[in-house]
């Protein structure tokens, strides 16, 4: 019987958390894994605590661990991979909502190819529309095509725009993809602890980059794979407020002086 554990860090996370443990819970009822979910909370102000508790006492599986402080995303989850006993293990946002198959889609497909140690399923809204969350490698130039560049230089450059999501070489096929989303990854747990799991030094954005740069590293792939899909209840926080977009370019500033700055 596989292993498969996951991690989900919350904060102040009440108004979505519900539905992804629902999910989660449901998801496993009755399927052949042996499976372990850890709850990482980092010092919420709200209710969240409270629901992760309550599933925790419904569901056995579940784990909740209190963080003393708000310790970022990647450290958040560097608690469970450090204590991970399985053969794959999930990093989950708690705006994830997991469709019918796809952890045993995710498994399969996973099992069938050792050279693989990250595979992202197709992300999409509450609607069902695609949300294309695949990545090239960033450079200065899309991050400000993105982040702070005006209407008429985006729709000038919408091609580059466009490439940097990959949506010229679409979401309808499987592909290797240098920079998956860190919303939903599957991923080989031996893996994730050889390369030593997230860089802690990012609080929250490009951890996920610079993990799959690590595993690249480390001579593995990562790989998207639409035939499994979950539903990613973005909130695109960086883009509501100033504070988060100043710990985005903060962590963008770490991945640039790490991996060196790319131009275009």
């Amino acid at each position: 019987m596989k292993k498969i554990s996951i991690s989900i860090v919350t904060y102040n996370s009440e108004h979505i958390i519900g539905a992804c443990l629902a999910s989660l819970a449901a998801h496993f009822e009755h399927r052949g894994y042996e499976k372990t979910i850890q709850l990482i909370d980092n010092q919420s102000q709200d209710g969240t605590v409270a629901i992760l508790r309550h599933f925790a006492e419904q569901n056995p599986q579940f784990q909740v661990i209190q963080n003393a402080c708000n310790a970022g995303f990647g450290r958040g989850h560097n608690v469970a991979i450090g204590q991970a006993d399985s053969d794959y293990h999930i990093i989950c946002n708690p705006d994830i909502v997991i469709n019918g198959q796809t952890i045993t889609a995710l498994a399969d497909y996973m099992g069938q190819h050792p050279d693989i140690a990250i595979l992202c399923p197709r992300l999409t809204n509450a609607d069902g529309s695609l949300q294309p969350n695949n990545h090239k490698l960033p450079t200065l130039l899309d991050l400000v095509l993105r982040r702070i560049a005006p209407a008429w230089l985006q729709r000038r450059l919408q091609q580059r725009m466009d490439a940097y999501i990959m949506l010229d070489v679409g979401y309808e096929n499987i592909c290797d993809v240098p920079f998956v989303s860190g919303a939903f990854m599957f991923c080989r747990t031996a893996v994730l602890k050889q390369v030593g799991g997230f860089d802690g030094r990012y609080f929250l954005y490009f951890e996920d980059a610079d993990l799959c740069r690590k595993i690249h590293g480390a001579g593995y792939r990562t790989v998207y794979y639409p035939d499994a899909s979950v539903v990613h209840l973005w909130e695109r926080a960086a883009h509501k407020s100033w504070r988060m977009a100043w710990v985005m370019s903060v962590s963008a500033l770490k991945y640039f002086n790490k991996w060196g700055y790319r131009l275009y």
